[in-house]
Protein backbone atom coordinates (compact mmCIF):
# COMPACT_ATOMS: atom_id res chain seq x y z
CA UNK A 1 0.00 0.00 0.00
CA UNK A 2 1.41 3.53 -0.77
CA UNK A 3 1.91 5.44 1.90
CA UNK A 4 3.49 8.49 0.52
CA UNK A 5 2.28 10.79 -2.11
CA UNK A 6 -0.21 13.57 -3.12
CA UNK A 7 -3.98 12.38 -2.28
CA UNK A 8 -6.39 12.66 -5.02
CA UNK A 9 -9.70 11.35 -5.41
CA UNK A 10 -11.25 8.88 -8.19
CA UNK A 11 -14.20 9.82 -9.63
CA UNK A 12 -16.33 8.38 -12.09
CA UNK A 13 -18.96 9.84 -15.06
CA UNK A 14 -21.16 11.25 -12.39
CA UNK A 15 -18.38 13.55 -10.63
CA UNK A 16 -19.10 10.63 -7.55
CA UNK A 17 -15.75 10.04 -5.99
CA UNK A 18 -15.15 6.01 -5.78
CA UNK A 19 -11.96 5.97 -4.34
CA UNK A 20 -9.38 7.85 -2.60
CA UNK A 21 -5.63 6.96 -3.04
CA UNK A 22 -2.16 8.65 -2.23
CA UNK A 23 -0.41 8.78 -5.65
CA UNK A 24 3.38 9.38 -5.96
CA UNK A 25 3.06 10.20 -9.59
CA UNK A 26 4.91 8.25 -10.99
CA UNK A 27 3.12 6.48 -14.30
CA UNK A 28 5.37 3.23 -14.52
CA UNK A 29 3.91 2.23 -11.41
CA UNK A 30 0.01 3.64 -11.95
CA UNK A 31 -2.14 5.62 -14.14
CA UNK A 32 -4.98 6.92 -13.66
CA UNK A 33 -7.64 7.05 -16.46
CA UNK A 34 -7.90 9.75 -18.18
CA UNK A 35 -10.18 12.91 -16.17
CA UNK A 36 -11.21 10.70 -13.45
CA UNK A 37 -8.01 11.47 -10.81
CA UNK A 38 -8.42 15.18 -8.95
CA UNK A 39 -5.65 15.88 -6.99
CA UNK A 40 -7.09 16.73 -3.48
CA UNK A 41 -5.41 19.86 -1.49
CA UNK A 42 -3.69 18.31 1.37
CA UNK A 43 -5.87 20.52 3.73
CA UNK A 44 -9.40 18.90 2.64
CA UNK A 45 -7.60 15.41 2.38
CA UNK A 46 -9.06 14.29 5.49
CA UNK A 47 -12.58 15.48 4.94
CA UNK A 48 -12.61 14.18 1.43
CA UNK A 49 -14.69 10.91 1.13
CA UNK A 50 -16.02 7.83 -0.40
CA UNK A 51 -19.70 9.59 -2.29
CA UNK A 52 -18.76 12.85 -2.42
CA UNK A 53 -19.43 14.72 -5.60
CA UNK A 54 -16.29 16.75 -6.83
CA UNK A 55 -17.61 20.13 -8.67
CA UNK A 56 -14.48 21.83 -10.21
CA UNK A 57 -15.96 25.52 -9.66
CA UNK A 58 -15.99 25.42 -5.95
CA UNK A 59 -14.21 26.42 -3.24
CA UNK A 60 -14.67 24.12 -0.23
CA UNK A 61 -16.21 21.56 1.25
CA UNK A 62 -20.02 21.51 2.24
CA UNK A 63 -23.49 20.81 0.89
CA UNK A 64 -24.33 23.78 -1.43
CA UNK A 65 -23.14 23.59 -5.17
CA UNK A 66 -20.48 26.29 -4.75
CA UNK A 67 -18.69 24.40 -2.89
CA UNK A 68 -15.66 21.46 -4.38
CA UNK A 69 -16.15 18.53 -2.08
CA UNK A 70 -20.17 17.99 -1.83
CA UNK A 71 -21.45 15.72 0.92
CA UNK A 72 -24.10 13.49 -0.01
Amino acid sequence: MESEGKPYAIVNSSNIVTSVVLWDGNTSTWSPESGTCVGIDTDFYEYVGIGMTYNSGGTGIGTTSSNKWIVP
